[in-house]
């Protein structure tokens, strides 16, 4: 666009000499006001797309927050009805060993006697080995030997 406007005002100038100076400025004042136009709406034109998919983006985003707020929402619903569920069941445990007799402490026995439980299985210190981990410098894997000191 520049280059032909260029051409024209030396064409104009080289052919009217003086009178063709007045006839290049008005060529090349109009020629700057439709390039103005021209950047203008060129500038909308890359708004509107640059919105278009900015919006379609962040449209993706708000769906996402929606969903995972919706599932939000029903783990918190599902967790309310499992404490409801289990205060619910506790109560009438709690009924039960009031109407059973047994105190909060005591577990259930059907004939009265304590449980038998295992003694745990102590463990043999080896006499006179102290297990203690060594310093090591190399990494796992390695095939290098280790220093003698």
């Amino acid at each position: 666009m520049v280059f032909l406007t260029s051409v024209l005002i030396v064409a104009i100038i080289y052919y009217l000499q003086t009178d063709g100076l007045i006839y290049a400025t008005i060529i090349a004042v109009v020629a700057e006001l439709i390039n103005i136009f021209m950047t203008k709406t060129l500038t909308q034109s890359v708004e509107k797309k640059a919105a278009a998919d900015f919006g379609k983006i962040i449209d993706g985003y708000k769906i996402k927050i929606t969903g995972q707020k919706k599932a939000i929402k029903d783990l918190e619903d599902i967790q309310e009805q499992s404490i409801n569920k289990i205060y619910k069941a506790n109560l009438k445990i709690r009924e039960y060993e009031e109407k059973l007799g047994i105190k909060g402490n005591e577990s259930f026995q059907s004939d009265g006697n304590p449980p038998d439980i295992p003694p745990l299985p102590v463990k043999e210190e080896l006499s006179g080995k102290v297990n203690k981990k060594e310093y090591i410098d190399l990494p796992s894997g390695s095939n290098r030997k280790k220093l003698p000191f």
